[in-house]
């Protein structure tokens, strides 16, 4: 695959805008969109005996250790390449350890997502504005929005530090977040 035809994996904390942009991913360079979070309930669901978990905090640690099997044959399955797919992979329960370790890069990008310097209360301000239907803060009281807020800051820069020891892009998506997503799309 050349860096045209590779798929991409848009990695990160919750509320960092990862479905967004592949959104516009599946709009403007045709990938086709797959919600990591979806098959992640399926599997949690369907295969309990699996262990693979829909967390959302510090677990996904050890969720990626065992969703990285999942990710690395979906990433190489011939049938994508044959028909000239491209994936485009949204999803939290990865570390930037494994997919260094696991993944074929001539095949597949990532980039990680977060928010590592903004505060509590700005960070809950923007996703009540972005909030949709869809979302699962949208559904959440304030005060359990603003806990995960806050283990999500600290959960960014530590990912911001593990993508600095792999050599693998991280994006700040702390301030002027539309511009952010926008410019990332556009450099794709």
């Amino acid at each position: 695959m050349n860096k045209t035809q590779k798929h991409i994996i848009i990695a990160g904390v919750p509320r960092a805008g990862k479905t967004s942009i592949c959104s516009k991913l599946v709009k403007t360079l045709k990938y086709q969109h797959l919600a990591m979070d979806a098959v992640m309930v399926s599997f949690e669901e369907a295969f309990p005996e699996t262990h693979v978990t829909h967390t959302d905090r510090w677990d996904f640690i050890e969720t990626s250790k065992i969703f990285i099997k999942f990710m690395k044959r979906m990433s190489k399955t011939g049938n994508y390449d044959k028909l000239g797919y491209r994936l485009a992979f949204d999803l939290y329960h990865i570390t930037p350890k494994d997919y260094f370790e696991n993944i074929d890069k001539d095949c597949c990008d990532i980039y990680f997502f977060g928010y590592p310097n903004i505060t509590v209360e700005e960070k809950f301000k923007e996703i009540r504005k972005f909030d949709t239907e869809y979302d699962w803060t949208s559904k959440k009281e304030d005060q359990i929005v603003l806990d995960h807020i806050k283990d999500y800051i600290e959960i960014s820069k530590w990912l911001e530090n593990e993508c600095k020891k792999y050599n693998l892009p991280f994006i700040d998506i702390s301030h002027n977040r539309d511009k952010v997503i926008e410019d990332f799309v556009k450099g794709i």
